[in-house]
């Protein structure tokens, strides 16, 4: 009787361990790498997602500002504020990549 339930329950914990690994060792194969700045920019951004900028949303506004270098299009929503902090991280990503 314990046998009926023990083997399946080892079988279903070895697998579930085997496909964990496989899961993490797929995961680190193809990470993302991805601009630190775009992180920095999309904290300062306020987050409404609201796509008045032209973008579709607040992640893809710090994605091409960052991948751009420059602060070419203002947040409706942030805005003056939003733009001075934005200007900063860029500033700084310049400096870093020039002296580094």
């Amino acid at each position: 009787m314990i046998k009926e339930i023990l083997y399946p329950v080892l079988v279903m914990g070895a697998l579930s361990i085997l496909l964990g690994v496989l899961i993490l060792i797929t995961m680190k194969f193809f990470e993302v790498k991805r601009d630190p700045a775009v992180d920095e920019i999309l904290a300062v951004l306020p987050g409404v997602n609201c796509g008045a900028c032209g973008f579709p949303g607040c992640e893809g506004f710090a994605v091409e500002m960052a991948k751009r270098g420059e602060l070419y299009k203002i947040c409706p929503v942030g805005k003056e504020e939003v733009a001075n902090k934005i200007r900063e991280i860029l500033k700084k990503k310049k400096e870093g990549v020039s002296n580094g």
